[in-house]
């Protein structure tokens, strides 16, 4: 498939280019398919694309009950007590999808889904990596590394690979997978988390 690049004067027009793709996107899927997926990202980047998105919603042009979501990335580490306190926490990416996109809607989606990571206790986390050190590599440069917990992994570790991380993809995989993908790129190169010294494998 040929890459295709769009060149605007600014962010504002950006946006409703990359919106009108979008909302042209679902309307083709959703004529011979009951359910879309859609991407998202967090960041600058698409807030104006979502406002847009939010008043094509609100005005019956696409339907909103027949999609579902699934954001990139979410922080472990906040602040809070517990996962829904972190969740809502004014930096968490819930907290952000929710007053940038999904609180703008009159009609929610189907499901929406952000990456589970307020449900890892940092603390929790932190003391896995150095007690099993052979359960997981950095993989990476020092432009950015990540971490790649290995099959044999057990305890702590084991439950983030297997009902977090693994768990979300598998669901992603479950819903057909993604029909489009909203994305930015950082101003370090960084896509979503994958910081520009991570290898994309």
């Amino acid at each position: 498939m040929a890459l295709k690049i769009y060149v605007t004067k600014n962010w504002d027009q950006m946006s409703k280019i990359a919106a009108d793709f979008i909302e042209a996107d679902i309307r083709e899927k959703q004529a011979v398919k009951d359910e879309y997926v859609l991407g998202l990202a967090t960041g600058n980047s698409p807030t104006g694309v979502y406002k847009h998105l939010a008043k094509a919603f609100n005005t019956g042009r696409i339907a909103p009950r027949r999609i579902r979501t699934f954001n990139l990335d979410e922080y472990v580490g906040l602040p809070g007590e517990n996962a829904q306190q972190r969740a809502m926490h004014c930096e968490s990416y819930t907290y952000f999808m929710i007053a940038e996109f999904f609180g703008l809607l009159q009609e929610k989606f189907r499901e929406t889904n952000v990456p589970w990571g307020t449900l890892i206790d940092q603390d929790q986390l932190v003391k896995a990596l150095d007690e099993q050190q052979s359960s997981y590599e950095l993989q990476g440069t020092h432009k950015g590394k990540a971490v790649v917990i290995k099959d044999h992994a057990s305890g702590y570790l084991k439950m983030i690979r297997d009902e977090i991380l693994d768990a979300y993809w598998k669901k992603i995989e479950a819903s057909g997978g993604i029909d489009l993908q909203v994305i930015g790129v950082g101003g370090r190169g960084h896509v979503a988390f994958h910081e520009s010294g991570i290898p994309f494998d």
